[in-house]
């Protein structure tokens, strides 16, 4: 009992820090300029907010609109890309997501037909979004801390098995939805991908100007980081293409 709360105590204290910072002045000015269409301001105001270390699935959502709106469908993938990284379940950005890559020109051929099983598991996998199963996570906490109170408080032994049963429950619930979590965080941290956010982005046999040329990328493709090189990016996409991009015509989404 004592190594469940300590974790549940560490996952308490990693959702407090998940929230922290989601204030800027950026965020009003720039909603106001986006309700007047000057979406070049809007990307500005609400740019200064991300710079100053800003993470919020809305921000990014809304610097995706607004630079879709802009003409800017690379700089548009990458931020809704960002956005989905923290509410993977949002159906807004899902379909803005789907939107803006459909006008993109490279395509991927996808042959492999979805298995039906592991299409419903990933389905529930993000029912909820990270943020909103920490919140869960820390309710049960606290749920669970009342009812241990309630047990040692209780002289009815009926009480006290029920209760028993209660933390059980409540724990295996605990434990699936934060197996669920921290997968999440682990693909966070250690899953890369990347969009061309220039209008076209050379695809080199090595991390250097002067490497042959093997593709062209165009804006809004997305694919695959492997590693980075200096002011290149190793990436792949698909079974056909692998290379190296510059760093300055693509956005790394982290």
């Amino acid at each position: 009992m004592n190594k469940l709360m300590t974790l549940i105590f560490a996952v308490a204290t990693f959702t407090a820090a998940a929230f922290a910072g989601e204030n800027c002045a950026g965020l009003e000015t720039g909603s106001k300029a986006y309700q007047e269409s000057d979406f070049e301001r809007a990307i500005d105001e609400w740019r200064t907010c991300v710079d100053n270390g800003m993470v919020d699935a809305d921000l990014y959502y809304n610097l995706g609109n607004a630079y879709f709106r802009n003409g800017n469908l690379g700089f548009s993938i990458f931020y809704y890309k960002q956005a989905l990284r923290l509410r993977a379940s949002d159906e807004d950005i899902l379909h803005n997501l789907k939107f803006a890559q459909a006008m993109t020109k490279d395509k991927v051929d996808e042959d492999e037909e979805e298995n039906p099983i592991l299409a419903g598991l990933f389905k529930a996998h993000h029912f909820l979004s990270l943020k909103v199963q920490l919140l869960v996570l820390l309710a049960i906490f606290w749920i669970i801390a009342i009812i241990c109170i309630v047990r040692r408080l209780t002289a009815s032994e009926k009480s006290k098995n029920v209760c028993t049963g209660a933390v059980f429950a409540l724990t295996a619930v605990f434990c699936v939805i934060g197996a669920s979590a921290a997968y999440k965080i682990f693909v966070i941290e250690t899953e890369i991908t990347g969009v061309v956010t220039a209008k076209n982005a050379d695809v080199t046999s090595a991390p250097s100007d002067k490497s042959q040329t093997l593709n062209t990328l165009s804006e809004g493709t997305s694919f695959e980081v492997l590693n980075t090189q200096g002011n290149f990016a190793e990436i792949r996409l698909g079974e056909k293409v692998k290379g190296f991009v510059k760093l300055s015509e693509v956005g790394i989404v982290k």
